[in-house]
C-alpha cells in the first residue's frame, strides 16, 4: 500500500462523464469487483459522438447518454448495480452526486468542471481518477490519501486557454479516449487492491509522437519523462 493510503471500502464508484473517455472505462470498471456505479452527465446522444463514443448507435440518437450507457452496461455487467444521474456537475449538486461514493471517476474534459470535482473529492475525502484528453494527448491524475488532503491548492488551476476551447472534441481518435480510459482504469483496479493508485502522479501522454511525461505533482517540482520505448528520445 502507498505511503499516506488508509483501508476503505470501494465497492460504489461514480463516474462523471459518460463521453469518449466514458464510454471506455465504464467497460473496464464493469470487470472490476465493484458493487454499485452511478453514470453522470447531462447530454443526450448526437450523431457527431458515434465515432469516438462506442458505446452509442444511431438508434441511441437524442436519448440520455447516461440511460443508454447504462442500459449497455447492465447487459455486459449484470452482476454490478448500475444508477444514473441525467445532470451536469456544478457547485451545487457535486457534493450531493458524490457523497456515498467510495471512488470517483472524472470523465469530463472539462478544465472548471475537474477542479470543482477534485476540490470536492479533496473535501469528502472520496478517493478521485481524472482523466482527459485534448488532441491526440491524455492526462490522467489520481488525488487521494494524505497529500490529496493536505494539498493546498488543487491540480487544475488557472483559466482555460483559447486552445482548449477550441478543441474539437470530434477530431479526437476513439483510440485516444479508449488509451486514458484504460490507464485509468488500471488505476482503479490498483485503489481497490489497496494501492495508492499512483496518487499525486500526473501522467501526460501524447500518443501521436510517443512521449510519456509522469509529473510528481504541482508542489514537488519534479517530473519524469519516461518514453514509451526507453530508446526513443524524439
Amino acid at each position: 500500500m502507498g505511503q499516506g493510503t488508509e483501508n476503505v471500502t470501494r465497492g460504489r464508484v461514480a463516474v462523471i462523464g459518460a463521453g469518449g473517455t466514458g464510454c471506455g472505462l465504464l467497460p473496464l470498471l464493469g470487470g472490476l469487483p465493484l458493487t454499485a456505479i452511478t453514470v453522470i452527465d447531462g447530454d443526450t446522444v448526437e450523431e457527431k459522438n458515434l465515432p469516438r463514443q462506442l458505446l452509442y448507435t444511431m438508434a441511441d440518437v437524442g436519448h440520455p447518454k447516461v440511460e443508454v450507457a447504462a442500459g449497455r452496461m447492465r447487459m455486459m455487467a449484470a452482476g454490478v448495480t448500475w444508477r444514473t444521474e441525467h445532470c451536469f456537475v456544478d457547485a451545487a449538486n457535486c457534493a450531493a452526486l458524490i457523497t456515498g461514493c467510495d471512488l470517483v471517476a472524472d470523465c469530463t474534459d472539462d478544465l472548471a468542471a475537474r477542479a470543482l470535482i477534485e476540490r470536492t473529492c479533496r473535501a469528502l475525502g472520496v478517493p478521485l481518477v481524472s482523466g482527459a484528453v485534448h488532441g491526440h494527448q491524455v492526462q490522467v491524475i489520481t488525488c487521494y490519501g494524505m497529500v490529496h488532503r493536505e494539498r493546498r491548492g488543487t491540480f487544475f488551476q488557472g483559466r482555460v486557454t483559447e486552445e482548449q476551447l477550441g478543441c474539437d472534441m470530434r477530431d479526437v481518435p476513439a483510440a485516444v479516449t479508449t488509451l486514458a480510459a484504460s490507464l485509468m482504469a488500471l488505476r482503479i483496479a490498483d485503489l481497490l487492491k489497496g494501492g495508492d493508485g499512483l496518487a499525486g502522479v500526473m501522467d501526460l501522454v501524447d500518443s501521436q509522437h510517443g512521449r510519456w511525461m509522469r509529473i510528481m505533482g504541482p508542489e514537488a517540482g519534479e517530473f519524469m519523462d519516461t518514453p514509451i520505448d526507453p530508446q526513443h528520445y524524439a
